[in-house]
């Protein structure tokens, strides 16, 4: 198989509730494609991969499962018959359970950048976390608080200028970082404009329920209740905190910001953000000087 170019989209055929064995067929990108039953591929090895794989399980009521995994070694479907045919998919530890009569069908797919679409719209999984421009000039690291507070040009840092929170959470930008025209963002995508924010929050249902849709799920990352968190979107919104235009540092667990590529006025440029206890996304706009987070969109 061809990493980041295969594309696999599996559809399970069945007469009944409790119909025999499923079909299942593979479409690649190419257009070719494979049949199997269900049984004859319960263990499905990939070569490790640093893209990571993405599936969909979208279901006969219009809902959609979906799960992000770096790709490890396997994935399993199986069928317990023992119980109103159920599908079991494993990977790497997770496990979903899922009637096969309410399967439409299940989409795989590599990315070398891993996307998830919304709408029309292809969103980057994670935020940014990177330290250079597309032309691969460096991004200075500003960790003191005075000198960030008073910063005329671009900077990135880590929240609480702790590297684990990096690969967790990405790093947070100062707006001249954003708007530096050499790009913050990797080739063929672009940080969202305001409009762009506002088609996602549109698609989702609007303002005072978009934001639970975009937030992952529990409470291993944000502060509970985590209320109305659904990420039925799969933007899996995360609470990485920001840097406040005094160079301090503020709400990690509680708030996920992010920035958006237009500007208020000189001072100030929009940005969106959600929060713990509510399914609410929110618009306003912060001094340029701040740092936020960065989720990319596709050209």
């Amino acid at each position: 198989m061809k990493k980041a170019l295969i594309i696999i989209f599996i559809i399970l055929c069945f007469a009944s509730l409790y119909s025999s064995e499923p079909v299942v067929k593979f479409y690649l990108q190419d257009g070719s494609s494979k049949q199997y039953n269900l049984s004859d591929i319960e263990s499905m090895k990939f070569s490790y991969a640093s893209e990571t794989l993405q599936f969909h399980i979208f279901k006969n009521n219009g809902k959609s499962l979906y799960y992000p995994a770096q790709l490890i070694d396997i994935i399993k479907f199986t069928i317990d018959k023992t119980n109103e045919n159920r599908l079991h998919l494993w990977h790497d530890g997770s496990i979903w359970d899922v009637a096969i009569h309410e399967i439409d069908s299940i989409l795989l797919y590599y990315t070398t950048y891993t996307a998830v679409t919304i709408g029309e719209q292809h969103w980057m999984y994670k935020d940014l976390n990177v330290d250079h421009y597309r032309n691969g000039d460096s991004i200075p690291e500003v960790r003191d608080s005075a000198q960030w507070a008073h910063l005329k040009t671009d900077a990135w840092c880590y929240f609480n200028n702790d590297s684990a929170n990096g690969k967790i959470y990405g790093k947070l930008y100062n707006w001249n970082a954003v708007n530096d025209t050499r790009g913050l963002a990797p080739q063929k995508w672009h940080v969202p404009t305001d409009t762009e924010w506002t088609v996602l929050s549109n698609y989702l249902g609007g303002v005072s329920v978009a934001g639970g849709k975009m937030k992952e799920i529990g409470t291993s990352y944000w502060t509970s209740p985590n209320t109305g968190a659904t990420n039925e979107s799969g933007f899996s919104g995360l609470p990485g905190g920001y840097r406040y235009s005094d160079g301090m540092f503020r709400n990690i667990n509680d708030t996920g910001y992010w920035w958006s590529a237009t500007e208020n006025n000189d001072t100030t440029a929009w940005r969106r953000y959600i929060l713990y206890n509510t399914t609410n996304i929110y618009k306003g706009y912060n001094s340029k000087v701040a740092g936020r987070h960065v989720r990319c969109v596709k050209d």
